[in-house]
């Protein structure tokens, strides 16, 4: 009974260092703000989420941009088929900051290349996102005269409360 135990938890354990060969690694890349305008910085984030230890990234590029579209390679170390591996969920991120744009429509992809594995870049994530150009809702502004009205209420204020004060004013006029 204890040798069927073990033998089946054996079982179920390569089965999940299989599985977690099959997929190694997962990418997003987030656009912050999501929805950018002309006013916003905008700055774009890559996320590598790896299954395994290794993988894990080598190097992270510098941001490359062809007219409307921005690339970055990202190499990554993967085990060779002999290396043995941790099953450890880890991430590993980077930021770029692409700065003010210009309304329109941008595409942001990232190319990987893998060391233990093929020397050609192949795109693992695009994203594409839009810059409008319309300014951000703000709250809305106090009409100019408001400042004149907030200056009369303060000064009737400032008057009521001198003449209901009990003190009198000093006089600065000789007898």
């Amino acid at each position: 009974m204890l040798f069927g135990l073990i033998f089946l938890l054996a079982i179920m354990l390569s089965l999940s260092v299989q599985s977690s060969h099959a997929e190694r690694m997962n990418c997003w890349v987030g656009i912050v703000p999501e929805k950018p305008t002309e006013l916003d910085e905008v700055r774009v984030i890559v996320n590598f989420r790896f299954y395994t230890d290794p993988p894990r990234v080598v190097d992270f590029s510098e941001v490359n941009r062809d007219g409307d579209t921005f690339s970055v390679n990202v190499t990554v170390h993967v085990p060779r088929k002999d290396e043995a591996v941790l099953q450890v969920v880890h991430n590993q991120s980077q930021a770029y900051m692409l700065g003010r744009l210009k309304a329109g429509e941008y595409t942001f992809k990232v190319y990987v290349q893998t060391v233990h594995g093929s020397n050609e870049y192949w795109l693992e994530k695009e994203v594409k996102f839009t810059v409008s150009s319309e300014a951000p809702t703000h709250a809305p502004e106090i009409p100019s005269n408001g400042y004149l009205l907030v200056l009369l209420a303060l000064t009737s204020a400032a008057f009521i409360l001198l003449k209901f004060s009990k003190k009198k004013p000093i006089s600065l006029q000789r007898k």
